[in-house]
């Protein structure tokens, strides 16, 4: 097993790292994850050639839903060696949330430009001017553009999630 892409807050969490070190050194281990607001600590243990990090669901529920760089420290004789980094998402604590963002980017951008659509219908003018003072809107061509490519998206995302199947056409000659 190796370091995961994501963790849930809230939940137990465990996970080991292949290391290759003597287990007679006095070291030890600590994961520290850094985003933009946030800095977290979580201690490792080393056994079997494996760096060991077994989190409670209550130290887990204190992180931070967001995204995070992880780095794998080694404190041997006083010195720090950063042995591995990488990324991980820690998603939100689902028993503590009282609401969660369903929609993903490329939807939350289909809804959008569909709304952008529904209110250019009603009002047919591209430009206009009043007193000097002027306002250019996106052309309606582009705005279908954009719909089309989000719709296309959105549909190869309900694809990969297994929600709907990719559609085949055939063509008889």
């Amino acid at each position: 097993m190796s370091e995961p892409k994501s963790i849930i807050a809230g939940t137990k969490v465990i996970w080991t790292a292949q290391f290759t070190g003597d287990e007679g050194d006095v070291s030890q281990f600590q994961y520290v994850l850094l985003s933009e607001q946030n800095r977290v600590s979580i201690d490792a243990t080393f056994a079997a050639g494996e760096v060991i990090v077994s989190m409670s669901s209550a130290d887990s529920a204190a992180i931070q839903a967001g995204h995070y760089t992880w780095h794998l420290i080694q404190t041997l004789h006083g010195e720090n060696y950063q042995l591995n980094e990488g990324r991980i998402e820690v998603k939100a604590d689902p028993t503590a949330a009282q609401t969660s963002t369903v929609l993903t980017h490329n939807e939350k951008m289909l809804v959008a430009i569909r709304k952008r659509l529904e209110g250019r219908v009603l009002t047919d003018h591209e430009n206009y001017s009043i007193d000097g003072r002027s306002l250019s809107r996106i052309p309606f061509e582009s705005l279908k553009k954009f719909e089309n490519d989000y719709a296309w998206k959105v549909h190869n995302e309900k694809v990969a999630r297994g929600e709907i199947t990719r559609r085949r056409s055939i063509r008889f000659r």
